[in-house]
């Protein structure tokens, strides 16, 4: 009897103890934003900045569809990779327009 009580006892707080992982709302909003960042500096115009990108918004997608599965600790390492696939695609964006106005730069200054 005492057995039982013990395990009648313990049950729930297992229970408790194994609560639901919150869903990752403020990462998915983190995520996306990267993703559209990158698009507002076109980075689909680099081959390596189109790649990241879209890499970033399957997995934003991914992470979609493990929240609704009720996977939000997986949903949270997907968007993760979606975040930094973003930035990525943000900073290649950045580096190819610093490279054509550099290289633009270069052509004003043959001319002269």
């Amino acid at each position: 009897m005492k057995c039982f009580a013990i395990a009648a006892t313990l049950i729930p707080i297992f229970a408790v103890g194994c609560g639901s992982y919150p869903a990752p709302t403020a990462r998915m909003a983190t995520s996306e934003a990267s993703v559209r960042a990158a698009r507002e500096l076109n980075a689909d115009k680099d081959p390596q900045g189109a790649l990241h990108m879209k890499l970033a918004q399957e997995e934003i997608d991914q992470a979609k569809a493990q929240m609704a599965d009720g996977d939000n600790k997986r949903a949270e390492f997907t968007l993760l990779r979606a975040d930094a696939d973003g930035e990525l695609a943000v900073a290649l964006a950045r580096e190819s327009k610093a490279k054509s106005e550099a290289a633009k730069s270069t052509e004003d200054l043959k001319k002269k």
